[in-house]
């Protein structure tokens, strides 16, 4: 028996759904109701959760980083998106339609707003604030008027391009001679390398995913009848669409990739990206200073066990040599040598606890000078940090 047909699972029979009717313009190509009654597209819903997952990720570091407030929302609006494209697609319902459309058209805004307002005089930034607030209502009365999904995948794709464009031409007129005078020839353009690197993942996601997307939709029937064959769960794989939301999820290099830039222009040399190039996806941190005021604080705890475990010792010699002191001149006396004891004047144990103390007190002398070192360190780091913050804050 072979093992494949033994795990395949069949599709739903009935081809009716707890949502009723589909209402919105679009469909797809995977086949409605076919694995749940309550969910019209399982795959394309759940390939969704992959906005959830990095939107939240991005989110968490804008605010963890201090990284300018546009990005919060940028990355609100990214969640967003993935939310209504989940309605949608549950739903099949023209309103659920629009919550996944239109929030596209607001996000892409954010990020065009982020890339032409910045370093601007602040009526500038209120003059393109107004002129995409203004782009963004047009769409969408024009799409409430219109229904036409193409005049949607259109000025979606205009407004991702020329913010795309801008973001390179800044790059050119501003990152690289910036960097150029800060760096050597050859470190500049490494770095100009990895952003190109960062940016050009980002677009190569996204039109991978849009591809993926016309040939689902141009050879649905053949696809439709390899998955009745092949069945669940291995069909899972033929559905385009989800490996759209999956690759445009993917697109977040882009959101991070304006992040950096930001800080870079910032002159954010504490700043650094933390990226594995199709192995993890792209973070902007604060780590060298982080990771100093961490080490400090490891540092500081172990400093203060061994400032601990001596004085207890100290204090251990100091009674004992208290203790001898009260006896008399002729006292036996003993100490231990290896698996021995050795018989010894008071004195002479005296003298030795004497100068066991002034050892021990120079160690803890030495341990506190250390301590203050690092607390001053680890103050320090977070000092930079908070100050970092509060200036990309204002940012």
């Amino acid at each position: 028996m072979s093992l494949i047909p033994a795990l395949q699972i069949p599709y739903r029979e009935a081809r009716d759904g707890f949502w009723g009717k589909q209402t919105s313009t679009l469909n797809w190509c995977e086949e409605d109701y076919n694995i749940s009654f309550y969910c019209a597209e399982v795959v394309n819903t759940l390939t969704n959760l992959i906005f959830m997952w990095l939107g939240a990720k991005g989110l968490r570091d804008v605010l963890a980083y201090g990284h300018s407030r546009v990005f919060i929302l940028a990355f609100l609006g990214y969640m967003v998106v993935g939310v209504g494209s989940m309605a949608f697609h549950t739903t099949l319902k023209y309103e659920m339609q629009l919550a996944d459309e239109l929030p596209m058209i607001y996000t892409v805004c954010i990020m065009a707003f982020a890339t032409f307002s910045y370093k601007r005089p602040a009526k500038v930034q209120a003059l393109v604030a107004a002129g995409l607030v203004g782009l963004a209502v047009f769409i969408t009365v024009y799409y409430l008027y219109a229904k036409d999904p193409v005049f949607h995948q259109v000025a979606y794709g205009l407004l991702t391009a020329c913010t795309i464009f801008r973001g390179f031409y800044v790059m050119e007129r501003d990152l690289r001679p910036q960097l150029l005078r800060k760096q050597e020839p050859a470190a500049c353009q490494r770095c100009m390398r990895t952003m190109y690197k960062l940016a050009l993942t980002g677009i190569v996601m996204f039109l991978g995913g849009f591809f993926i997307w016309n040939m689902d939709n141009i050879f649905c029937h053949n696809l439709t009848a390899t998955k009745n064959q092949i069945l669940l769960p291995w069909s899972v794989v033929l559905e385009g669409h989800g490996w759209w939301h999956i690759l445009t999820g993917l697109a977040y290099h882009l959101i991070v990739w304006r992040v950096w830039m930001n800080r870079c222009l910032d002159g954010g040399d504490d700043f650094v990206l933390d990226w594995a190039p199709l192995r993890s996806v792209p973070r902007v941190l604060v780590r060298e200073i982080e990771s100093q005021a961490i080490a400090a604080q490891q540092q500081i705890s172990l400093v203060r066990q061994q400032a601990a475990s001596k004085q207890r010792e100290m204090r251990l010699a100091q009674l004992t040599r208290s203790e001898i002191g009260s006896l008399p001149s002729d006292t036996a006396v003993y100490e231990g040598v290896g698996k021995m004891f050795v018989a010894i004047p008071v004195s002479t144990l005296q003298n030795k606890l004497g100068t066991q103390i002034k050892d021990i007190d120079t160690e803890v002398d030495a341990l506190g000078k250390r301590l203050h070192y690092l607390e001053t360190t680890a103050k320090n780091s977070q000092e930079h940090i908070e100050k970092m913050l509060k200036g990309a804050g204002q940012g």
